[in-house]
């Protein structure tokens, strides 16, 4: 399929490794857990949940990986310091996957970096992410809580287009002072994971697939997407009802693999609920990619 000509840079984040040269390594593929809606939340607040809940959640997970030998991550997501402080203590007892913290809050972020920092966990701990509204006082917070890993998110508001989340990245588009790696780099994180940023598929989402592949060509960092996000408010996917609502888990077992075969290193899937047909499908795609660059 492809060889990027560039060195390829990979991580290692609780014994996963995120980056390299397609059909070489296996593609990381990230789920949430305690998302908005999820059931198994009982108290958005506390970080109150169905403990039972969650260890089935995360046994099916850890089966799907056996299953499949696709490598995986969580996304743990709170919406105050006291529950993403509890969601990772919980989660980090029952795993040893690397863990995304996930808040709209920056604040939230910090404080459960913070908190990972005092259990023992921050080196498998990602942040979630920094973007183009991150602020002085978000990058002091980010430095302060030790966290060497993050997301940059390159979603341009100003300018949806490839060229705009590649300027994001790489000067600032117009947004930021300095590009987004740069400011990262300030931040102390020390490995970047791209996620060239798919909010809607009204918002130009297929854009996310060219720059995954200009990002690894131009930087050679681990980089990939949620092109799930795009499923969810495709327009003619919203309106299946009844039982033609299983269509919908078709294409988006397919959004995991589009992403795969731009060159991208890791995928984020949506509900940790989806592991196993995203992982299945996955794999089958990371195995046709190791074939076809045998010879290259």
């Amino acid at each position: 399929m492809m060889r990027f000509l560039n060195q390829q840079t990979s991580f290692k984040l609780g014994g996963v490794n995120f980056g390299g040269q397609p059909g070489k390594r296996r593609n990381v593929l990230i789920g949430s857990l305690f998302y908005p809606g999820h059931s198994i939340v009982e108290d958005r607040v506390t970080g109150k949940c169905k403990k039972q809940s969650v260890e089935d959640a995360l046994n099916r997970l850890h089966s799907a990986m056996d299953e499949t030998n696709v490598p995986a991550a969580i996304m743990v997501y709170a919406e105050t310091k006291q529950a993403i402080s509890a969601h990772l203590h919980q989660v980090a007892d029952l795993t040893k996957l690397p863990l995304f913290v996930d808040s709209p809050s920056w604040e939230v972020r910090v404080s459960g970096c913070s908190e990972a920092s005092r259990i023992g966990v921050l080196d498998r701990v990602v942040y979630n992410t920094l973007n183009a509204g991150l602020t002085t006082n978000e990058m002091e917070g980010v430095k302060e809580s030790g966290v060497e890993a993050a997301v940059l998110l390159a979603f341009n508001p100003m300018d949806i287009s490839v060229k705009g989340k590649i300027y994001l990245l790489e000067n600032g588009g117009g947004l930021l002072e300095q590009g987004l790696i740069d400011i990262a780099g300030q931040a102390g994180i020390k490995k970047p994971l791209l996620d060239l940023a798919v909010m809607a598929a009204e918002q130009n989402a297929g854009a996310a697939l060219r720059a995954i592949t200009l990002s690894k060509a131009k930087w050679g960092l681990p980089s990939g997407c949620a092109l799930h996000n795009a499923v969810e408010s495709f327009p003619p996917l919203t309106k299946l009802k009844g039982e033609d609502r299983k269509i919908y888990r078709y294409v988006d077992v397919a959004s995991v693999v589009m992403p795969m075969m731009a060159g991208a290193d890791f995928v984020m899937y949506g509900p940790i609920e989806y592991c196993r047909r995203a992982m299945h499908a996955a794999a089958f795609a990371d195995e046709l990619l190791r074939q076809s660059v045998l010879d290259i």
